[in-house]
């Protein structure tokens, strides 16, 4: 049995598919399964046991001649490889199209938005699910039901975690109490930048001294190598112990460091997923984008959701015009102790 699995999305959104992943391997424990993807979301998965092999395929964002002639050239490609099943989790009608194209015989994908053509099995869209779930009734449709795994999965490979450990270590972050891994900004990688989904960065701070007053611990930040100037200001009015790691590490190491974190807090982005992967208890920040949607999934983690007339707007193509982030800002530090100390014990 051959498996294909397409999503040529962004970091966090193929990480939201590897519950589907782990499902897909329980079902079939012989069967090669390979992933087709973007370029830069690659890394996400290119550790994960379930996958047979990581496949390029197009970004989403390239332009959209771009993603046309690449989507015929992968389709070409991929038709050779005689897959039997194909799963979409993806909500890209191109993508759809590469799976029908390639030549896969059964299609299971989301339906809407003109995908429903190109798939032999299309299960309806739940606006107000979680991403994750809507992913899983693929499986369901499929009639996986009982092999269903709801566990999102990164595997930092031993040398990141090595690394993580003695670096941890050489700051004396080792015997701390309490560490709490901090991602205040968005990431480059981000496929539409949104800058209202920022968690004011003094906050941060202010939050930061309460956590490390309260426990005794010390404070990690994460980020790109554009968010530098941002962080550098966070680390300046925290009063603890803090090691700024700000476009030091790359994805793998990252992951490897938030697994050795009591807990994680991040704006809406891709790293927020990644410490779900890691299994690190996490508190996602949303303002604009709604956390029923793509929050941090399972019991070990928690949303803190800005409620507002004009919002979540995310989905509707952003803020209107003259928006001052209103909802984001309505999000207080003592929201976020109280979620952090209940979900870190």
């Amino acid at each position: 049995m051959n498996i294909l699995v397409l999503k040529p999305s962004g970091l966090g959104d193929v990480l939201m598919t590897t519950p589907l992943l782990g499902t897909l391997r329980a079902a079939y424990p012989d069967a090669r399964i390979d992933y087709a993807v973007g370029e830069w979301s690659r890394h996400g998965v290119i550790t994960n046991p379930d996958i047979d092999e990581v496949l390029t395929l197009f970004d989403a964002d390239a332009p959209r001649m771009t993603r046309l002639f690449r989507a015929i050239g992968a389709a070409a490609r991929l038709r050779w490889r005689r897959y039997d099943l194909a799963f979409v989790p993806d909500r890209r009608r191109i993508t759809a199209a590469v799976a029908y194209l390639a030549g896969v015989p059964r299609r299971f994908g989301i339906a809407g938005g003109g995908r429903t053509v190109f798939l032999t099995n299309a299960v309806a869209d739940e606006p107000g699910g979680h991403d994750v779930d809507v992913y899983l009734t693929l499986a369901q449709a499929a009639g996986l039901r009982g092999h269903i795994t709801h566990e999102m999965k990164y595997l930092p490979t031993q040398g990141a975690l090595v690394e993580a450990v003695q670096l941890l270590k050489s700051r004396g972050f080792d015997e701390l109490p309490f560490r709490v891994a901090m991602f205040p900004g968005l990431g480059d990688g981000a496929s539409r930048p949104f800058d209202h989904k920022r968690w004011p960065p003094e906050r941060y701070a202010i939050l930061a001294n309460q956590i490390v007053e309260r426990h005794g611990g010390g404070v990690i930040l994460l980020g790109e190598a554009s968010e530098r100037e941002l962080n550098f200001r966070i680390s300046n009015d925290i009063g603890g112990p803090v090691l700024d790691l700000t476009g030091s590490v790359d994805l793998d190491s990252m992951a490897a460091v938030m697994q050795l974190c009591d807990a994680v807090i991040s704006n809406d982005s891709a790293p927020m997923h990644l410490a779900v992967s890691v299994g690190t208890p996490t508190v996602g920040i949303f303002g604009p984008t709604a956390a029923r949607n793509s929050g941090p999934y399972g019991a070990l983690h928690r949303a803190v959701q800005s409620h507002i007339y004009c919002g979540p707007c995310a989905r509707i193509g952003g803020p209107m015009e003259g928006c001052g982030a209103a909802c984001i800002k309505r999000i207080t530090v003592k929201d976020l102790v109280t979620v952090v100390e209940a979900r870190a014990g």
